[in-house]
């Protein structure tokens, strides 16, 4: 399980989006980005697990929830809602983001 889970909205649909460390990257490899919809990275993952034996879904692990979320912002979404144990300060932080996307 992630550090925290936040809502991202792109005025249609609500996703939610995971931050921290990807336990079901680390035990399933690309799978999860595959039912996330994030085809390009769980097939990445997935033939980067076969040629290594696994040890690619381990390192993803450490940074994919970073590149989902981070993917999610460049399409258009933004923070929708937060949980009560994370601040914009601390997604800025992880991201990477001096500001974050917002609601146009």
């Amino acid at each position: 399980m992630a550090y925290a889970t936040i809502s991202v909205s792109n005025g249609v649909e609500i996703k939610q989006a995971p931050i921290g460390f990807s336990w079901t990257t680390f035990l399933f490899g690309g799978w999860p980005a595959i039912i996330r919809q994030d085809w390009m990275m769980g097939a990445i993952i997935l033939v980067l697990s076969l040629f290594t034996w696994g040890i690619a879904g381990c390192v993803f692990a450490f940074f994919y929830n970073k590149i989902y979320l981070k993917s999610l912002f460049e399409k258009g979404y933004y923070i929708h809602a937060l949980p009560g144990n994370v601040t914009e300060d601390q997604i800025k932080a992880f991201t990477g983001y001096i500001t974050l996307p917002s609601k146009k």
